[in-house]
C-alpha cells in the first residue's frame, strides 16, 4: 500500500506497523470481551474497520494489491473476499457501537484492568518473540515437515486453467486497445456487424485469457543461480543427501556476528557429509567480500529476495533438509551447533 500510494519513505516501518496493528486489534478484542472501556474500544474498532474497508475495497476494484495479508499464509484471501470480510466485520462492529452502553464489565474495574494489562503484555511478548525468532506456528510452504519439490508440483488430477480465445483490437484514432471474445460470457464480444466500428479499429494480436484459474502449487518461484547465471536449483534442492541452507536474503543487513557460529557449524557439518549452501539476493560484488570477511567457506548462490524471505524470515536463517524435505529451521539468534543438527540426522552419528 505504501508503494501504491507513493509513500516509499514509510516502507521500512512496515514490519513494526504490522506488529503494532496485530497487537492493537487483539487488545481491542480483549477489551470488548471484558466489557472494558467500551466507548473507546468501539470508536477505535469502527475507525479501523472503516479505514481497512476502504483499503480492501480499493484493492478489489483496482486489483493493485492481490493479497491483503490479513491472515498471513494461514488463510489466503482474494481482494473481493477480503473486502466482503471487512463489510461483515463493519456490520458487526456497528452493532457493538450502537449498543456499547448496554455492554457491562465482566468483572470489577480493578480485575478487568489487570486482565487487560496481562493480556497486552502477553500478546506483545508473543508478537515480538515471533519477530525476533521464528513463528511458533508456521503456515508457509517451506515449513518443517514439508517436501519442497511436492510443494512445487501440480498433481495429475488437479484442475487446470479454463481459457478462452481473445482478440485484441486497437482504436486507430487514439491507440487504445481493447480485448474482445467469441464467447459473450467471457466479456465484450467483437462487434462483427458494426462496419463503422470495424473500420475504426485494427486487429493487433490474439491471446488466451484465463476465465477460471486452476490449481496453483504453493511454491511457483523457487529458482537458484550462481554468479554466472547458471541454474543451480537442482544442485541446491534435489541432491538426495543431507544439506544445510544458510539463507541471508540481504548480506548488507545480515547479522555478521551470527556467522561465527554458522561458519563453525558449516565446517563440522561438511566433515560429516552434510553439504552447506549459502542463499542470498545480494549481488556477487557484495557477497564475495563478505564470505571472506566472516570465514564462510561454503558457496553462495542467488535467488529472489521475496523467495528467501518466504523460506525463513531471519537474516540469516538456517534450514536443514534431507533431499527435498525440510527437517529443521533456526533463526540466527538460536543458530544450532552440530549436535542439534545431528539430533535430526541420527544415522550420521557423531
Amino acid at each position: 500500500y505504501f508503494e501504491i500510494f507513493h509513500m516509499p519513505f514509510l516502507i521500512p516501518t512496515t514490519p513494526y506497523l504490522a506488529m503494532f496493528i496485530c497487537i492493537f486489534e487483539i487488545v481491542l478484542g480483549v477489551m470488548v470481551l471484558l466489557g472494558s472501556y467500551m466507548r473507546a474500544a468501539t470508536w477505535l474498532l469502527l475507525l479501523m474497520i472503516i479505514f481497512f474497508t476502504f483499503l480492501t475495497g480499493y484493492s478489489a476494484i483496482t486489483n493493485k494489491v492481490t493479497d491483503c495479508g490479513c491472515f498471513g499464509d494461514a488463510i489466503k484471501l482474494k481482494p473481493w473476499e477480503s473486502f466482503w470480510k471487512d463489510i461483515i466485520l463493519l456490520v458487526l462492529i456497528l452493532v457493538l457501537f450502537v449498543y456499547r452502553d448496554r455492554i457491562k464489565p465482566l468483572f470489577s474495574k480493578k480485575v478487568n484492568d489487570a486482565l487487560l494489562g496481562v493480556s497486552t503484555l502477553a500478546i506483545t511478548a508473543f508478537t515480538v518473540y515471533c519477530f525476533l525468532y521464528l513463528p511458533v506456528r508456521d503456515f508457509r510452504p517451506y515449513r518443517v515437515g514439508n517436501d519442497i519439490r511436492d510443494q512445487m508440483t501440480v498433481p495429475a488430477d488437479a484442475p487446470r486453467d479454463s481459457t478462452v480465445m481473445a482478440l485484441v483490437y486497437k482504436n486507430k484514432s487514439n491507440g487504445e486497445e481493447g480485448m474482445y471474445f467469441m464467447d459473450k460470457a467471457a466479456g465484450d464480444t467483437l462487434p462483427w456487424g458494426d462496419t463503422q466500428w470495424m473500420d475504426e479499429h485494427e486487429f493487433v494480436r490474439q491471446e488466451n485469457k484465463i476465465v477460471k484459474e486452476g490449481y496453483r502449487p504453493p511454491i511457483t518461484d523457487f529458482h537458484v543461480w550462481d554468479a554466472d547465471q547458471k541454474d543451480m536449483t537442482n544442485k541446491v534442492l534435489d541432491s538426495p543427501n543431507y544439506k544445510i541452507w544458510v539463507v541471508a536474503y540481504d548480506i548488507e543487513k545480515t547479522n555478521k556476528k551470527a556467522f561465527e557460529k554458522i561458519s563453525a557449524l558449516a565446517k563440522d557439518a561438511e566433515q560429516r557429509g552434510i553439504s552447506v549452501y549459502g542463499l542470498t539476493s545480494s549481488p556477487y560484488n557484495v557477497t564475495d567480500p563478505f564470505r571472506h570477511e566472516v570465514g564462510a567457506a561454503f558457496p553462495f548462490y542467488y535467488s529472489d529476495v521475496v523467495v528467501l524471505k518466504t523460506i525463513v524470515r531471519s537474516n540469516p536463517g538456517i534450514v536443514l533438509l534431507h533431499g527435498t524435505k525440510v527437517l529443521g529451521m533456526w533463526p540466527h539468534r538460536a543458530a544450532p551447533d552440530i549436535d542439534e543438527v545431528l539430533a535430526r540426522t541420527p544415522h550420521l552419528g557423531k
